[in-house]
C-alpha cells in the first residue's frame, strides 16, 4: 500500500506542476487577449475573457494557496489535512478500524478522495475560465465542482461534520 501512496502523491506533484505550467500559459494567454481586444475594438469581445482568463491563471499559478483559500472559507483551516486524521475526527464508526492493514486501507482511500477533490478544484477553476465564452452556462457546474473539491480535499473533517449530524440527530 505504500506504493499506492507514493504513486499518488507523485502523481499529485506531477499534476501540479502541470497546472502551473497552464496557469502561465491561460494568464499569457489573457494579456493576448486583451491586447487584440484593444486593437479590434468592442465589436471583437469583452473584456470579461482576458479578465477571467488572468484570473484563473493566478489561481493555478498559487493552486497551494488558492486550495488553502477555499478550505479556510469553508471549514476555517488553512492547512490540508493528512488523511490519517479521519481517526480523530471519528471515535465510533471507523476508530475501531484503526488497526493494522484496515486503517492503513482506510487512509489510502481518503488520499484518493482528496487526490480526487484536488482534480475538481482546478476542474471549476477550468470551468470559470469558459465565462467569457460560454456565460452562465457553466457557473452551476463550476461551483459544483468547487464545492465538492473543497468538501473532497478536506474529507476527514468533513467525514467528522457527517458523523456528528447524524449521530446527534439520532442519539
Amino acid at each position: 500500500m505504500s506504493e499506492l501512496v507514493g504513486i499518488i502523491q507523485s502523481f499529485e506533484s506531477l499534476l501540479r506542476g502541470i497546472f502551473y505550467v497552464v496557469g502561465l500559459i491561460l494568464v499569457i494567454q489573457s494579456f493576448r487577449n486583451a491586447a487584440k481586444r484593444s486593437e479590434m475594438g468592442p465589436q471583437f469581445s469583452s473584456w470579461l475573457s482576458p479578465l477571467a482568463g488572468f484570473a484563473i491563471g493566478l489561481f493555478l499559478l498559487a493552486l497551494p494557496s488558492a486550495i488553502s483559500l477555499l478550505s479556510k472559507t469553508l471549514f476555517g483551516i488553512s492547512e490540508q489535512i493528512k488523511p490519517r486524521s479521519i481517526f480523530q475526527y471519528d471515535t465510533d464508526l471507523i476508530y475501531p478500524l484503526n488497526i493494522g492493514n484496515v486503517g492503513n486501507l482506510i487512509e489510502l482511500v481518503v488520499m484518493v478522495i482528496q487526490f480526487l477533490g484536488f482534480i475538481a478544484i482546478v476542474r471549476s477553476l477550468l470551468l470559470f475560465n469558459q465565462i467569457g465564452t460560454q456565460g452562465s452556462r457553466v457557473v452551476g457546474p463550476g461551483i459544483t465542482f468547487m464545492i465538492a473539491g473543497t468538501l473532497s480535499v478536506n474529507f476527514p473533517l468533513f467525514w467528522g461534520l457527517l458523523v456528528d449530524l447524524f449521530l446527534g440527530l439520532s442519539g
